[in-house]
């Protein structure tokens, strides 16, 4: 699976699951990874493991993924350092943990703002660059709770991750004829710095609905990922894999 010449932008790349892609990618040649984050420190210090574990140039844009002009400002920015944009994962995303009770308007509309209205956000401006070269691969994070409702998390987070998925489906009815593949991601219980904050019974819990017993690996996600913008998924656009070792079966 190698993706050498290709230029990608990892959106919540600071930690995480957004960390090991940008390392994944990179391992498989990209020639750029551009690393978007709100957290400028993270995004910093992926940015120097990819630059010094491979061969591929980094660039850390400190972005926040709800906000437009930063948005656009951070693809002006991958292009003029690279002078195209070939891959983008839209990984950014928030997961509070708030009970029913305590949801609000102002928390609910912050959830869909980062999660989903953020992934049209970056998609919307990366297409007329794809467009342009007739190449694209964009791949959606969403979630196991697309498919169940939010488990741990705020009611909306289950809401914005079904969300994604209907914007990637969108993306990739429109933009497939012009060699752009769009696809998504729904992962189970990943061990990251994300489900930590959920504290160790709920991950223990998290780790016995599947049938393998544990919780996957940021490292899976990103191997992933990388299938999926790879030439040996050069026929595969609209769908959604289900990386979650059985805990949603479907």
């Amino acid at each position: 699976m190698d993706i050498s010449g290709r230029v990608a932008i990892v959106t919540g790349g600071a930690s995480g699951i957004g960390r090991c892609v940008a390392e994944v990618l990179a391992e498989a040649g990209a020639f750029g990874i551009i690393v978007a984050d709100i957290n400028e420190k993270g995004a910093k210090e992926t940015t120097a493991l990819v630059e010094s574990s491979s061969k591929s140039k980094g660039l850390c844009v400190k972005a926040d993924v709800s906000d437009e002009d930063q948005v656009n400002k951070l693809v002006e920015a991958a292009v003029d350092e690279f002078g195209k944009v070939d891959i983008l994962v839209n990984n950014a995303g928030i997961c509070p943990t708030t009970p029913w009770d305590e949801t609000t308007l102002e928390n609910w509309n912050e959830i869909l703002d980062v999660n989903l209205t953020g992934a049209y956000l970056c998609s919307k401006a990366v297409l007329p660059y794809m467009r342009k070269h007739k190449y694209g691969r964009i791949v959606y994070i969403s979630s196991v709770g697309a498919f169940t409702g939010s488990v741990t998390g705020h009611v909306a987070y289950g809401a914005s991750k079904a969300g994604v998925l209907a914007l990637m489906k969108v993306v990739a009815k429109n933009f497939g004829a012009e060699g752009i593949l769009a696809n998504a991601i729904a992962p189970g219980s990943i061990d990251t710095p994300l489900t930590d904050s959920f504290g160790s019974e709920a991950k223990r819990e998290y780790a016995e609905t599947s049938p393998l017993k544990r919780q996957g690996t940021a490292r899976e996600l990103g191997d992933a990922v990388l299938y999926l913008v790879s030439d040996l998924a050069s026929y595969i656009t609209g769908a959604t894999f289900h990386v979650n070792g059985g805990s949603l079966l479907v």
